[in-house]
């Protein structure tokens, strides 16, 4: 059979093909043309998102402007809907979303529903900060215009920092006409008196609503206000506190409710009459889902601001504080940066003389019973404090506060007992030290010189190391195989300029730019010899170069009591 004569022997059944082109008739002709980035849009006659579209089509963008025209062909100019869906790629960070509409608009991004508008509105721009952990999330906008212009724009970008209060101050006390001050504050804790919030609002008779959009673990929480004057609290759209009229402080309200895990979304809203203006918001953990066990080890209160203010977004026992989250945060709904904790919890010790020890990136306070004892509440990169020689007995309460700036984040507390003369110590690390000289700030190509240095302790100040080698942009490196007793030890560099730390092949230290300044590493070390390599350059001016060691005691996981 030849391929004319197949061809003429197909017959097609006219209805089952009159049914094909009905159905392909009725599918969006669009979806084969979905580009990456583009959002898929569907317009209805009505504004509540219900029947079948009267338009759908592919957006590169949420951001229309009709006025008092109409989106496109079928729907009308007013009492109308859209529904905006993609798939979107975001880093792992922080992202402000940035939403207006005229009238309605939600929007969600995966399950979370991040910005819930569906009011009759006019325009005016809303905000909202999201921790996302790198991936794809589905994204849906929602719009409906009921009446006069039509407006909608949506947008976001990665910020760098933490999240915080979207702040909208007014110049009257009734929340009305356009704000005079939009901000982010990174809580509710403001004792104005008689001053103004803002240059542009006055100290009297204005008014603030702040948003925000927080993670909880499960359990019922108590919202409480303490204001001068009139303060209302939402939770997910739920009045938990009413109290919008003239008072003094003080005076405490609050209300409860049982939250789920994940995201919920706060509104707070006040006003000040004359007089002093106050307003401070907060929460407490009042129970947990399930049935409460003792606290097994730390309590930590975990804040979505540096400041330790507000109420914790997460609050939960932690077994030690020995916490290295790099650029991650503490949980998923936390930011990444400027951030802050608070742990609590009593320790047993036995009668004897203790060390205590911590190393943070970046502010740290440690209590002991009340009092404070390490106080370094500043920006500091994974510095090591401590206090040793203190007499202890029994059971003794500890308080240790931490903040997160930005970059990395982690902090490590331990007990040890105090150090004695009879321990070892050193300042100077002691070698010898096989020595290797170079040209160049790389440690690149045959050295210039080798030999050994008895300990690397040097201050050649304006100087070279030895006539062969310049005395500025040079380079070297020392390798020594040494006896340590078991223990935690710290290492300490002091360089001007880059400084490398190698311990048994792991980089243990590395500030690798022009630098002058210490760097310190704690290090858990088995009985035995141990290779160390440090690695360092002079770039120009002054050069220093120096190493030592201190045994703060026994490895952290020995030494802490239970």
């Amino acid at each position: 059979m030849n391929r004319d004569s197949s061809r003429s022997s197909v017959r097609l059944n006219p209805a089952l093909l009159c049914l094909t082109l009905l159905v392909l008739a009725l599918l969006p002709a669009e979806t084969a043309a979905a580009q990456d980035g583009q959002w898929f849009a569907e317009f209805f006659a009505n504004q509540t998102l219900s029947g079948s579209p009267v338009l759908t089509r592919f957006d590169d963008t949420v951001s229309h402007d009709w006025g008092a025209g109409s989106p496109g062909s079928g729907v009308p100019a007013d009492s109308f809907s859209a529904r905006w869906t993609r798939t979107e790629w975001f880093e792992g960070g922080t992202f402000r979303f940035y939403a207006r509409a005229d009238d309605g608009f939600r929007l969600w991004v995966g399950d979370l529903l991040v910005v819930d508008e569906w009011y009759d509105q006019q325009g005016g721009w809303v905000t909202r900060d999201l921790y996302l952990g790198q991936g794809t999330y589905p994204m849906r906008a929602e719009y409906y215009e009921h009446d006069g212009a039509a407006l909608v724009q949506l947008s976001w970008e990665r910020i760098t920092g933490g999240q915080g209060w979207q702040a909208e101050y007014f110049d009257n006390r009734d929340l009305s006409g356009a704000p005079a001050v939009s901000r982010t504050d990174a809580a509710i804790d403001f004792s104005w008196g008689y001053d103004a919030p803002a240059e542009e609002i006055p100290p009297d008779r204005f008014s603030v609503r702040w948003t925000h959009t927080l993670g909880f673990t499960p359990g019922v929480y108590r919202f409480l206000t303490s204001t001068d004057d009139g303060v209302r609290l939402w939770v997910d759209g739920q009045l938990l506190v009413d109290a919008w009229y003239n008072q003094e402080l003080p005076n405490t309200h609050w209300g409860d409710i049982t939250l789920g895990e994940g995201f919920h979304q706060v509104k707070v809203e006040y006003f000040e009459e004359g007089g002093e203006a106050h307003a401070h918001v907060w929460w407490q953990l009042l129970s947990t889902a399930a049935a409460e066990p003792e606290p097994a080890g730390w309590r930590g209160e975990y804040y979505d601001n540096r400041y330790l203010t507000g109420g914790p977004a997460l609050v939960r026992d932690d077994s030690e504080i020995n916490f290295d989250w790099g650029t991650a945060p503490p949980a998923s709904w936390m930011p990444d940066d400027n951030f802050s904790v608070r742990w609590t919890r009593q320790i047993v010790l036995n009668p004897g003389n203790y060390r205590f020890s911590v190393r943070s990136d970046d502010g740290v306070r440690i209590w002991l019973d009340d009092a404070l004892i390490i106080d370094k509440w500043e920006v500091m990169n994974n510095e090591l404090h401590y206090v040793d020689g203190i007499y202890l007995s029994g059971s003794h309460g500890f308080k240790i506060e931490y903040f997160e700036r930005n970059g990395d984040a982690g902090i490590h507390f331990w007990v040890g007992p105090a150090s004695t003369p009879s321990e070892p110590s050193g300042s100077m690390a002691r070698g010898p030290w096989q020595a290797e000289y170079y040209d160049g700030t790389d440690l690149a190509g045959t050295p210039l010189l080798v030999r050994e240095d008895a300990e690397i302790d040097f201050d050649w100040r304006f100087g070279s190391p030895h006539p062969v080698v310049p005395a500025e942009r040079f380079s070297v490196r020392w390798t020594a195989t040494l006896d340590f007793p078991g223990g935690r030890y710290q290492f300490a560099t002091h360089t001007d300029d880059g400084v490398r730390l190698y311990l048994d092949g792991r980089l243990v230290i590395e500030n690798w730019w022009p630098m002058r300044g210490y760097q310190y590493a704690a290090v858990d070390l088995p009985a035995g010899p141990h290779t160390l390599v440090m690695e360092y350059y002079e770039r120009t001016e002054a050069a220093q170069a120096q190493l030592s060691w201190t045994w703060l005691g026994d490895s952290p996981g020995a030494a802490t009591p239970n």
